[in-house]
Order: C-alpha cells, then sequence, then structure tokens
C-alpha cells in the first residue's frame, strides 16, 4: 500500500509537470511574435518556465510524501514507515530539490542569457550575404554570456562582502567562519 501511494503521488506530479509543459508551450507560443519566433529560444523559454513552475509544485509533493507517512486517525507513523523508509522518501525528495534548484540555476544563469544573445547575434543581411558564420556568432553570444556571468558573479562577491565592510577595523572574518559553520549543519 505504501509504494502504491508513493508512486501514485509521483506520478501525479509528473502528470501535472507534463500539462505545465504543454500550458508553457502555448503561453510562449501565443505572447511571441510571429517575425521574431526562433527555435532555441522558444524551447529555452518552454523549458525554463516549465523548470521553475515544476520547482515551485514540488513543495505540495514533498508536503503529501510526509503526511503519507503518518495516520492522521491515529495521531502516529503508520506501521510501514519505519525510519529507513522514511529516509528513502526525504533522500529521493531531497535529490529531486537539488536537480531542479540546479536546472533553475543553470537555466537562469547560462542558459536564457545564452538563448537571448544567440538570437541578438543573428544579422540577416550579413547571413544573406554568407558573411555571418557561425563560429563568429557563437564567439560573440560566448562573449556576451561570459560578461553577463562574470557581472553576476562581482555581484555575489560585492553581496557577500558587504556585510563585512561594516566593521571600522577592516575585514572581519569571524562572518564567513559563521557563514561556514552555519552552511556545515546542513550537510
Amino acid at each position: 500500500m505504501a509504494l502504491v501511494q508513493i508512486s501514485l503521488i509521483w506520478a501525479v506530479y509528473a502528470f501535472v509537470v507534463g500539462i505545465l509543459f504543454a500550458v508553457a508551450s502555448v503561453f510562449v507560443h501565443v505572447y511571441q511574435t510571429p517575425r521574431d519566433r526562433y527555435p532555441s529560444v522558444t524551447f529555452t523559454c518552454v523549458i525554463a518556465i516549465t523548470s521553475l513552475l515544476a520547482t515551485v509544485l514540488l513543495l505540495p509533493v514533498d508536503v503529501a510524501l510526509v503526511s503519507s507517512t503518518t495516520s492522521s486517525k491515529l495521531g502516529r507513523r503508520k506501521d510501514w514507515a519505519t525510519q529507513d523508509e522514511v529516509d528513502k522518501i526525504t533522500y529521493s525528495l531531497t535529490v529531486v530539490y537539488y536537480l531542479l534548484y540546479s536546472l533553475d540555476a543553470l537555466l537562469c544563469l547560462l542558459g536564457i542569457p545564452f538563448a537571448y544573445f544567440w538570437y541578438e547575434e543573428y544579422e540577416e543581411a550579413t547571413a544573406e550575404a554568407d558573411q555571418q558564420t557561425a563560429w563568429r556568432r557563437l564567439r560573440g553570444t560566448l562573449k556576451y554570456t561570459m560578461s553577463f556571468v562574470a557581472i553576476v558573479i562581482i555581484l555575489f562577491l560585492v553581496g557577500l562582502f558587504v556585510p563585512t565592510s561594516r566593521n571600522k577595523n577592516g575585514m572581519d572574518l569571524d562572518y564567513f567562519k559563521k557563514l561556514l559553520i552555519e552552511n556545515r549543519e546542513y550537510f
């Protein structure tokens, strides 16, 4: 019974993500101007929207899976819900959370900027005259994408170091020690 219930929850989640993919496809197609449709940009947008919505909808799956281990009538764990089984459920959830968050980060930091700059590097006049090669377009795209990544890294570093600059005696590394200790507790 437990395996059926857990499998059903994951199956419903997969079905809903499939529906989200279809809705995202229609949404992107409807709101894109026909003149500006480009397959790689459309695909990237559909995958990004689906991935972000799948990440948001993982929270109800988390609640459903964890609550499936307890009996609401008795107020305690069900007989099959041993600590080992609960650990398996939470481990699978953790893996899916990390996969989706990593995919979201990659899409937001690399995928979407790359698709945008790839589209912007296309020049119709030079493409018709066979002067624009794929290598030249890729090089320009990578240049702008890496510039975007560098700006994001600089912003993250500024955000990391600004709290320490409030100390009048210079850099205080106790802030970093506290961050590392707090972060280490979760792993």
